[in-house]
């Protein structure tokens, strides 16, 4: 018996792919984010400084860092390792696949930088 159908039986709603898939998405997100917050820390450690930053600019820059590193996981042109994450964690059964209709759409597009 899968959720879905214990669901039905009981009179509740079906839980939709995207209900299923958030919790994967909140994970890729906050691995991605963890990942981008790092690379900013060190490129930020990378740049000389004329004086010493107080702890409350620090602070303050830390949080900024760590929104800069959000914003990038969540949109979808981040560092694509959100979708990489997904890729390896998402079970096979929620893995979408495209339809034939899709696929044969897909195959007679053209490439950007390629075939325009």
């Amino acid at each position: 018996m899968t959720i879905n159908s214990a669901h039905n039986n009981k009179g509740l709603k079906p839980i939709s792919r995207e209900e299923m898939l958030k919790p994967y998405v909140e994970v890729a997100e906050g691995m991605e984010t963890q990942f981008s917050n790092h690379m900013i820390e060190q490129m930020r450690k990378s740049i000389p400084r004329e004086k010493e930053l107080s702890s409350a600019e620090s602070y303050y820059e830390s949080l900024m860092d760590n929104e800069r590193a959000k914003s990038m996981a969540q949109s979808d042109t981040g560092l694509g390792l959100k979708r990489v994450i997904l890729d390896q964690i998402v079970p096979a059964h929620l893995k979408q696949q495209p339809s034939a209709q899709q696929a044969r759409s897909a195959y007679k597009a053209n490439v950007k930088g390629v075939d325009e």
